[in-house]
């Protein structure tokens, strides 16, 4: 069993122990991390609890209890939290975690515990977990190669850009084989920065014969893009095509990324456009890059004031003058001409109307409230109505969930009746009688301030009204 240090001094304040880091590398840890249900709840209890300590030998205690009596799931969850948020405590809940019954070796848990031990100046504890890892762990070329990539990852995450440097040497000294180690490689290598070493990665891989897919090509253009190369982003976002990669919904939503990534609002309008032309719909992910993008925007979410647009066609009018970005309104308007995002996450049953915010930035989320209140301004609705925003528990920050509180904030403003549920308090709701009246006393539109759902954009008219009189027999049995 690999050994991993032990706190041996008191436990410094939360706040002062934790370093935050790329969220990008910590993509891998945030989906252990985001257990649902008892688990969430059972991590947060867990968190106050070593908050509150003050000695490392009363911390420990604490986390012995916890892997030793929650399940497997809920340990992994809590370890990487603590990982993601490079708390030292981390450090003696690995150690617990590989005393479990049921402890399996992660590459990626112990790559981040040995970077982790590193940065707190255990030097030797850290190389000591490593070739512990690899020679009781590992069995073959490919699996070393994987776990090189994850110790790039997670040392060049929390600023060890040098020892990452050397693991990547190590990695090439070795003979890879397989698409795996390749795919893996090129991840890492974009994480650090590295895009000329990325793409020289990715003609190797198509030179081998392992044919790459959109993905890897997105992270090498969006590298570029993020060091300011915008000409070596385009040539590697023309050549996705002469690999023979079709343009579907998963490529242009790289696309899409790597332009927001550089906040090149013309060339993400010129995509958006050319994606309607060829029927290609946007995405919830096309949605979150695009909006998250246009500063304008974001400043009016952080504001929250009187002045806050309560409608598509407000907020259109409001970009159109206050912003300086001649295409971030076009932009805007270009996303609400689109209803598959909206119909994706607007569910409707014979009960119930639900908007589901899941998976939506804050931003995002408000500009898919106006949206949705438009097109339920025309339906008949069902018995209730609601909004989905969850409780935070996929977040990366705990605390006050913040699509939650917007959600409450804008409809609130809006004075809509929806309120938060007593049973779920994830869960805004009303009753279809309150939601009518409400609905009634919004504000019409002024002409000329339509929010450019043109009649190309617009579903075919047979299709509607099938669907209206399917709701309107539906409510009359």
């Amino acid at each position: 069993m690999p050994a991993v240090a032990s706190l041996s001094s008191p436990a410094p304040a939360a706040a002062a122990r934790r370093r935050r880091f790329s969220p990008a590398a910590s993509a891998s840890l945030r989906r252990v991390a985001s257990g649902g249900g008892s688990s969430w709840r059972s991590e947060r209890r867990l968190m106050s609890e070593l908050e509150r300590t003050v000695t490392a030998g009363a911390a420990e205690r604490i986390i012995r209890g916890y892997v030793g009596t929650k399940s497997e799931r809920a340990a992994l969850a809590a370890l990487s939290r603590l990982l993601m948020d490079s708390d030292p405590l981390a450090i003696p809940f690995y150690e617990a975690v590989t005393q479990a019954r049921w402890f399996k070796w992660s590459s990626i848990h112990a790559a981040a515990v040995a970077a982790l031990l590193e940065v707190n100046g255990s030097i030797g504890e850290s190389r000591s977990l490593i070739s512990d890892s690899i020679s009781q762990h590992l069995q073959s070329t490919d699996e070393v190669a994987l776990f090189y990539c994850d110790l790039m990852a997670a040392f060049s995450s929390r600023g060890l850009k040098d020892r990452a440097v050397d693991f990547y040497t190590e990695l090439r000294s070795m003979p890879l084989s397989g698409r795996k180690a390749y795919t893996a490689m090129i991840k890492s290598l974009c994480l650090m920065g590295l895009a000329s070493e990325a793409e020289e990665a990715l003609r190797e891989m198509v030179s081998l014969g392992y044919q790459p897919d959109a993905f890897q090509f997105g992270l090498v253009a969006k590298c570029y893009g993020k060091s300011g190369s915008l000409v070596e982003m385009e040539r590697v976002i023309a050549s996705m095509s002469d690999a023979g990669i079709r343009l579907g919904t998963g490529a242009a939503n790289i696309v899409l990324s790597c332009y927001s990534s550089c906040h090149d609002h013309s060339k993400m309008l010129v995509w958006l456009k050319k994606m309607r032309k060829l029927r290609v719909a946007p995405t919830t992910k096309a949605y979150n890059f695009v909006l998250n993008s246009c500063p304008t925007l974001v400043l009016v979410i952080q504001e929250l004031g009187p002045s806050l647009p309560l409608s598509t066609a407000g907020l259109v009018k409001k970009l159109k003058s206050v912003s300086k970005l001649a295409a971030e309104a076009e932009l805007v308007q270009e996303l609400l001409a689109s209803s598959s995002v909206l119909d994706k996450a607007m569910e409707w049953s014979e009960t119930e109307v639900k908007l589901n915010l899941h998976g939506f930035s804050t931003i995002a989320a408000y500009v898919l409230m106006l949206q949705w209140v438009d097109v339920i301004k025309g339906r008949t609705l069902p018995l209730e109505v609601s909004v989905v925003c969850g409780i935070g528990k996929h977040s990366d920050v705990r605390g006050e969930p913040k699509v939650r509180g917007l959600a409450q904030e804008v409809l609130s403003q809006m004075g809509s009746p929806l309120r938060l549920s007593t049973r779920n308090k994830g869960r805004l709701v009303a009753k279809r009688d309150m939601v009518k009246q409400w609905l009634a006393s919004l504000p019409v539109p002024e002409e000329g301030t339509d929010q450019s759902l043109d009649a190309t954009h617009q579903k075919p008219f047979v299709l509607r009204l099938f669907r209206e009189l399917g709701q309107f027999f539906s409510n009359l049995v």
